[in-house]
């Protein structure tokens, strides 16, 4: 019965969501507030979200079109990288270019998530309007839906992966006054710690969605408050 009742309030909350966030456009860099070296971080970010979802749909064209797009931003964003961030992206971009030779979309959607992260991660948390919290909930979400994407699911993945959504909000939270989205974040939250205890996948890659309007609703917060 609990587990119907989270399902309910997801379900109650994906048609608030869908009343309420603004589509991104694909490929497009969102508007979080970064400049300078932010800036080039953030918009070399956005390729790897959409590699992320072409690799999950298995769609060979997108993919080589978002690794051109990054690769025509690459020697920018290694500029502005550490030395340690630098070789970790040079890595994970090896793997997913031979991932994606063999077909291994499986492989191309993991390691871009992970290409995302080190980008996030590379943020100037002082030159943001929109907490880098926020971007690491956005990298929560992604992993969450390629990793239920596996057959089968990888559930101790998802676990780790979901005890660092609740530290990033755990930060997050004190700066978030609207009850509502913070109630929001709650469920979606709650719905996921549920649907893994349940090994129920569906009811998972619904929550993981929900995480990622959120994501969006949460950016629009901030970047009112900012003006």
């Amino acid at each position: 019965m609990q587990l119907r009742q989270v399902h309910l309030s997801l379900i109650a909350l994906a048609v608030l969501i869908a009343c309420t966030v603004v589509p991104q456009v694909a490929g497009a860099a969102k508007p979080m507030g970064g400049s300078g070296p932010n800036q080039v971080l953030l918009a070399a970010a956005s390729p790897f979200e959409d590699l992320t979802e072409f690799a999950l749909a298995n769609d060979t064209q997108g993919m080589r079109q978002a690794l051109k797009t990054y690769g025509d931003q690459a020697a920018a964003v290694d500029k502005v990288l550490s030395v340690p961030a630098r070789r970790e992206m040079a890595s994970l971009l090896a793997t997913i270019r031979r991932a994606e030779s063999k077909g291994d979309n499986q492989a191309v959607a993991l390691n871009s998530v992970e290409a995302y992260r080190v980008l996030v991660e590379s943020l100037d948390p002082n030159g943001l309007v929109v907490p880098t919290q926020v971007s690491k909930l956005d990298y929560v979400g992604f992993k969450l839906k390629v990793l239920l994407a596996a057959s089968p699911p990888d559930w101790p993945a998802i676990q780790t992966t979901l005890e660092a959504a609740g530290r990033h909000w755990h930060e997050l939270e004190p700066r978030v006054s609207d009850k509502g989205l913070r109630d929001a974040v709650k469920t979606v939250l709650a719905g996921l710690h549920q649907a893994t205890s349940a090994q129920n996948a569906e009811m998972a890659v619904f929550a993981a969605q929900m995480d990622l309007a959120l994501v969006d609703l949460l950016e629009g917060y901030f970047e009112r408050a900012a003006k």
